[in-house]
C-alpha cells in the first residue's frame, strides 16, 4: 500500500464517516454502544493477586482493555505501554525499551518492570528481559486487558517489580468462541495475518488455539544514506515472525503454551574502503513456555498452585570481514532454560480480613552466553545457575466502612544475590461517596543478571550489588457524578545502589544515591453521546547525589485519548495524543515531540471489523537513542494501516 493512495482511502473513509454520521441509528446500534459511566470500579488483580475494585486496591492500577485495543489501532505491547501514564516506550529497531516515572536506563533490556501472562512470569533469566517487541507471545487480537500497577512491587512478586508489575490477561472462550481470522498491510511494507479458534464444550471443558505470522521488507534505516547505499541496504532490512498461543481448561486446572520465533535481518556497513560496503546481520529470537496452574475452594480457604517450564533463545549474528577480506559472522548466542512454581493459599475465615500466603521458587537450570566466530571454537563462555525462593504474607483488613488496610512481607533468598526483605504498606480511607485516599508505601530490589555479570567479568569489575527502592507515594480519585473522574497522585523514590552501565568504561556498577520525585493527574469524561475522553500528564524529576538529571529522564508525559461515535457502535473516530518532552542520552540532546494517531473502526456486521490506522498523522521527526552509544535513530515517520478482522460462527 503506498502512502499516498493510503492517505485518499484514509480522506475518503472520513468523508463516508462524516455523512453517516446524519442516518439514524438502528435499536441494534444503540444497545451495542458504550455506557456513558467512568469506569472508576473496574475489576484488577494485579495489585493484591485477587480480583478487586480498582477503587480498593492497594495500588494506583491502570487498565487497556481490549475495547481500547480496537479503538485506538493498538499494533503490539508498545503501543499499549505507551497509552499509560507514566510509561514511555523507545525503540532501536530491534529491541522495544520502556521506561517508567523518569527511569529507563541505557543497557537495561527492561528488566525493572516485571512482565506477566495471566499471573505468569516471563522475565527471561539471562538479561531479565521483558521481549515485548515483534518476540512477545501474545497477538494483540487476543488480549484481554492489560493491567500496570506502579511502584515497588517487591513485596508480592520479588526480583524485577522494581518500577512496577504488568500483567497481560488473555482471552478466554467468551471472546475467542468459534473462528476469527484477521488480515493487516500497512505503508510500511508490514503484512499480518491472525487465525484464533475457541470451543466450550456442553462437559465443561474448554480451549482456545491462537496462531500469527508476520513480514516486512525493504524497512527503512533510522539514519540517512547516501542514495546508491539506500538502495543497497532495501534487501538486506528485513523482519518477518510467528506466535502460537493455547489454553486449555477443565474444572479448577488450566493449561498453556506459547511460542514465538522472530528472525530480524539488519545491514552491516563495513566501511567506505571495503570492496564489500554491507553484509547481513541477523537478530534471532525463540522462545516458548509450558504451564498448568490449578485452583480450588476448600471452604473458607482457596488454594492455588501452577508450575511452568521456560526457554529462551537469543542470537545476534555480527557480519564482518577477516584481514583477508573474506566475510566472516561472529555469533552471540544466549539461551537459558528456567522453572518457576508458585504456592498460594488465602483465606477470609477471620472477620473483616482477606489472608494470603505464598511460596515461589524459580530454578534456572540453563544459563548462558557463546561469543565466537561461526563454526570456530567460542571466544567467551559465560555460564550461570541460580536458585530463586520467596515467602510472602498479606493481610488485607476492612478495619471499618471507609478504613482499609493492606500490610505485606516477603522474604526472597537466591544463591546470587543473598536475601533480602521488602514489606509493603496501604491505607485506604473511603469516607467521600465516589471517591478514596490512598496512602502507599512500599520496597523493591533487582539482582544482577548474567549479562551484567559478562560485562564485568572480562574488566575483573566485581558483581554489583543488588540495587533497592524505596517509594512512599499518596492519591486520590474522585468521580464527580456518573460521568467525570479525575486523580492525583504524588510519589517520592529514594533509590539506592542502582546497577548502570558506565559510559566511559565498558562495566556495570553500583551508582550513588537516587532521588524520584513525580506526580500524576488524570481525567475520563464521558458524554451521552457515547463520547470519551482520557487525559494524563506525568512530571518527574529524577536526579543523582549531586542533583544532575539521570539520562533519557523526561520531565513530562502527555497522553490524550479521545473517541467520537459516527453511526453508534458501528461506525468510530478515535485518536492520541502522545507527548513527551525534551531528555538526553548520553552526550545527546533528545528533542520533546508530540504523535497524533488517529483510527477509524468500522462495523458493517456483528462479525466484521474494518480499521484504517494513520500513525504520526503529523510525518514528525523524532529520534531516540535507548543504549546512548551511536548517533541518535530516526523513529518511523507517518503510516497508514488497514485491517479487516471477520468472525466465522457462533
Amino acid at each position: 500500500m503506498r502512502p499516498r493512495s493510503a492517505l485518499l482511502l484514509w480522506a475518503a473513509c472520513l468523508s463516508t464517516a462524516a455523512l453517516a454520521q446524519q442516518q439514524p441509528a438502528s435499536l441494534e446500534d444503540l444497545l451495542r454502544q458504550t455506557p456513558t459511566d467512568v469506569t472508576r470500579d473496574v475489576e484488577e488483580s494485579t495489585s493484591s493477586r485477587f480480583a478487586q475494585s480498582s477503587s480498593q486496591a492497594p495500588s494506583v492500577t491502570y487498565v487497556v482493555t481490549d475495547t481500547d485495543i480496537a479503538r485506538y489501532g493498538m499494533r503490539n505491547m508498545a503501543d499499549i505501554l505507551r497509552s499509560m501514564p507514566g510509561l514511555y516506550v523507545t525503540a532501536d529497531g530491534n529491541f522495544t525499551y520502556v521506561g517508567a516515572r523518569g527511569l529507563g536506563r541505557p543497557g537495561d533490556f527492561n528488566a525493572r518492570l516485571l512482565f506477566l501472562i495471566d499471573g505468569m512470569r516471563v522475565n527471561e533469566n539471562i538479561y531479565d528481559a521483558g521481549l515485548l517487541g515483534s518476540e512477545f507471545f501474545v497477538d494483540v487480537d487476543l488480549i484481554d486487558h492489560v493491567e500496570y500497577a506502579p511502584g515497588p512491587g517487591s513485596a508480592l512478586y520479588g526480583n524485577n517489580a522494581f518500577f512496577g508489575v504488568v500483567n497481560i490477561i488473555t482471552k478466554g472462550t467468551d471472546k475467542l468462541h468459534g473462528l476469527q481470522v484477521r488480515a493487516s498491510a500497512d505503508s510500511d511494507r508490514t503484512r499480518e495475518v491472525r487465525a484464533s479458534v475457541g470451543h466450550r464444550s456442553e462437559q465443561g471443558w474448554e480451549a482456545t488455539l491462537g496462531l500469527s505470522a508476520f513480514e516486512q521488507s525493504d524497512i527503512a534505516p533510522p539514519y540517512d544514506l547516501r542514495p546508491q547505499d539506500a538502495e543497497a541496504v532495501k534487501p538486506l532490512s528485513w523482519d518477518r515472525g510467528r506466535r502460537l498461543l493455547a489454553m486449555a481448561r477443565y474444572g479448577g486446572l488450566t493449561l498453556r503454551a506459547g511460542a514465538s520465533h522472530r528472525e530480524h535481518g539488519i545491514p552491516a556497513y563495513m566501511g567506505p574502503d571495503a570492496p564489500i560496503r554491507f553484509l547481513q546481520d541477523r537478530r534471532v529470537f525463540n522462545n516458548n513456555f509450558i504451564a498448568a496452574e490449578y485452583q480450588r475452594d476448600l471452604g473458607e480457604w482457596n488454594l492455588y498452585g501452577a508450575v511452568s517450564s521456560k526457554r529462551s533463545d537469543y542470537l545476534g549474528a555480527y557480519a564482518f570481514l577477516r584481514e583477508d577480506l573474506t566475510p566472516m559472522v561472529f555469533d552471540n548466542h544466549s539461551l537459558g532454560r528456567w522453572y518457576n512454581l508458585d504456592l498460594r493459599i488465602g483465606t477470609r475465615r477471620w472477620h473483616d480480613h482477606e489472608v494470603m500466603a505464598g511460596f515461589e521458587y524459580q530454578y534456572d537450570r540453563t544459563q548462558q552466553i557463546i561469543e565466537g566466530p561461526a563454526g570456530e571454537e567460542p571466544d567467551d563462555y559465560f555460564f550461570g545457575e541460580n536458585r530463586r525462593r520467596g515467602l510472602f504474607l498479606q493481610d488485607t483488613w476492612q478495619v471499618s466502612d471507609h478504613h482499609r488496610l493492606t500490610l505485606g512481607l516477603r522474604h526472597d533468598s537466591a544463591m546470587i544475590g543473598g536475601s533480602t526483605v521488602n514489606p509493603r504498606f496501604a491505607w485506604i480511607w473511603s469516607g467521600v461517596p465516589d471517591a478514596s485516599l490512598k496512602l502507599m508505601y512500599g520496597s523493591a530490589f533487582r539482582e544482577a543478571n548474567l549479562y551484567e555479570y559478562r560485562a564485568n567479568a572480562p574488566m575483573d569489575a566485581p558483581l554489583p550489588r543488588p540495587e533497592r527502592i524505596r517509594t512512599l507515594e499518596l492519591a486520590w480519585d474522585h468521580a464527580l457524578g456518573r460521568n467525570f473522574q479525575y486523580r492525583a497522585s504524588v510519589y517520592l523514590s529514594r533509590i539506592r545502589d542502582l546497577i548502570s552501565l558506565r559510559m566511559d568504561y565498558p562495566v556495570f556498577e553500583n551508582s550513588g544515591p537516587i532521588r524520584n520525585l513525580g506526580a500524576e493527574l488524570g481525567l475520563e469524561q464521558r458524554w451521552a453521546g457515547g463520547q470519551q475522553l482520557q487525559a494524563s500528564v506525568s512530571l518527574q524529576r529524577t536526579t543523582d547525589d549531586t542533583g544532575r538529571r539521570l539520562d533519557n529522564s523526561p520531565r513530562a508525559l502527555v497522553k490524550l485519548l479521545y473517541t467520537q461515535p459516527l453511526q453508534g457502535d458501528r461506525l468510530r473516530l478515535s485518536w492520541q495524543v502522545l507527548g513527551e518532552s525534551r531528555r538526553t542520552s548520553g552526550p545527546q540532546a533528545l528533542p520533546g515531540y508530540a504523535l497524533l494517531n488517529t483510527t477509524l473502526l468500522w462495523r458493517p456486521a456483528n462479525d466484521t471489523d474494518v480499521a484504517l490506522s494513520l500513525y504520526n498523522a503529523g510525518d514528525v521527526r523524532y529520534y531516540d537513542q535507548p543504549i546512548a552509544v551511536g548517533a541518535p535513530l530516526r523513529q518511523p515517520g507517518r503510516v497508514v494501516r488497514l485491517s479487516l478482522t471477520r468472525q466465522f460462527g457462533p
